[in-house]
Parts: C-alpha cells; sequence; structure tokens
C-alpha cells in the first residue's frame, strides 16, 4: 500500500482522426443537433464530465479483462443497489480497484478531469460541415417518412487539450516496488485505449488518438515506461494477491 498521499497530473491532446460531434442539447431553425460551444465564442469542446465518464468506462473495461470485480455506480437495478451498498467502505478497505482510483460515495471524487479545449484556437473559427441523414423514430426504431435529422459537426483538424488531476490520500493505492501505484497505470491505459468521442460514433464519427504530453506524479515528471513498467511482469501476480494487505 502506499504510505504517503498520492498526487498525479497528466497532460494530454485530442487528435481526432475523423469529424466530430459532441451535442449542446440544443437546436436551430435549420440544424437539429448543435454542438457544444465554449462560452462566448463558436469553439467546440468536450467537457471535462464527458471525458472522465469516457475515461471510467475504458478503465473498467481493462479491469474486467484482468478479472478484477467492477461495480456500476449507478443503482440501475436491484443486484447494483445490493452491490452499492456492499462496497460502501472506506477506499483503503476497499477491493475494486475502479472506486480507489476514481472515488466513491463513501469518500467523494478522488479524480477531476480537465474540460478539452482548443490548442492555439484560430481567431474565427466556422463550423465546417453539417451531416444530415434519414429520421429514425425512437419508439418503433424505424425510419420516419419525409424526414430528415441534421447535425453539426467539428473539424477534425482542430486538436483538443485537457488534463487529468488525481489527488488520494494516503494508505488507499497500491505501489509497484514502493513506487509508481498500479491503479495510476491502469489509468494511463485507459487513456491511451480512448479511441473515440461524442456522438454517432458507430456512424464513424469522432475517431481519435489519444497523445499523452506530460505525466507528472508526486510533482515530478515521468515517462510512459516509467507509468507502465510495473505491468509487463507483475499484474497477474498483483490480481492474485490484491488487497490482502488490506484482510490480513
Amino acid at each position: 500500500m502506499s504510505t504517503g498521499a498520492n498526487r498525479l497530473d497528466i497532460d494530454f491532446t485530442i487528435h481526432w482522426q475523423t469529424s466530430w460531434h459532441v451535442g449542446s442539447g440544443f437546436a436551430s431553425a435549420g440544424v437539429n443537433r448543435l454542438i457544444k460551444r465554449w462560452p462566448g465564442t463558436r469553439l467546440p469542446y468536450v467537457p471535462g464530465s464527458q471525458l472522465k465518464g469516457v475515461l471510467r468506462e475504458a478503465c473498467e473495461r481493462i479491469a474486467s479483462a484482468f478479472g478484477l470485480a467492477v461495480v456500476n455506480p449507478h443503482a440501475v437495478d436491484r443486484d447494483t443497489q445490493e452491490a452499492l451498498v456492499r462496497s460502501f467502505v472506506p477506499l483503503k478497505e476497499s477491493d475494486l480497484v475502479i472506486d480507489r482510483l476514481f472515488g466513491s460515495r463513501y469518500c467523494g471524487d478522488c479524480l477531476f478531469v480537465d474540460n478539452a479545449v482548443p490548442v492555439d484556437p484560430p481567431l474565427h473559427y466556422t463550423i465546417p460541415a453539417t451531416r444530415t441523414r434519414t429520421a429514425v423514430d425512437r419508439v418503433t426504431g424505424t425510419v420516419l417518412e419525409r424526414r430528415l435529422f441534421s447535425s453539426e459537426l467539428a473539424d477534425r483538424f482542430l486538436q483538443l487539450r485537457s488534463a487529468i488531476h488525481c489527488r488520494h490520500p494516503a494508505g488507499v493505492l497500491t505501489q509497484h516496488e514502493g513506487g509508481f501505484p498500479y491503479e495510476y497505470m491502469l489509468l494511463v491505459g485507459g487513456l491511451l485505449s480512448i479511441d473515440a468521442l461524442g456522438g454517432d460514433k458507430s456512424a464513424g464519427l469522432g475517431r481519435c488518438r489519444i497523445v499523452i504530453d506530460q505525466v507528472r506524479w508526486q510533482g515530478r515528471e515521468i515517462s510512459l515506461a516509467e507509468c507502465l513498467s510495473g505491468l509487463k511482469d507483475e499484474w497477474a501476480e498483483w490480481l492474485q494477491l490484491i488487497r490482502q494487505e488490506n484482510k490480513g
């Protein structure tokens, strides 16, 4: 276990490979879905809350692939509600790697994500395209006759920059040889695994590549190789022995 508080900051850039759409929930007279714009500008951006949700899902997929328990943070059914009650414990006693990383209802958030805003934005930005397709009835899932549905698309050449900030109290994280925590390794892996953001991903929109620009752990810059070094040999062993020090 970690012997002191842990601080991690990750600066990263979103490089789009296709046009993308992050909706504002609003429409205009000519467009059904407007993209989300930074207040006072026409520049599109991705809210930090949405990035955090996608990041959590990515980390959950990796954790599940390695056989770790994952509990939905929302009480969608009775089984999930019971699991949430069982996992309502201090983080240093939790068997849930995702809770230890992101925080829980018991202790609050431990991980925060900034809004992703344009890098070197142009002085005058114009939404480059609008995609129009056949409208679909949400109830029946069938095509609405003689109805079209249009969405604004943001430019794939507009790179966005964001950052992740982790603040974990002492005794919560599991450290590799007294160094970089395994939970943070999972976070870095989850971030790099994100390959799409926004709406209509199944239709090819929002394809992207995440580039990590800088990682600072305990105020010291470290390399990606250092971040992921513990996953090479000890990951399987850690899965078997995880949290035993809290149960002995």
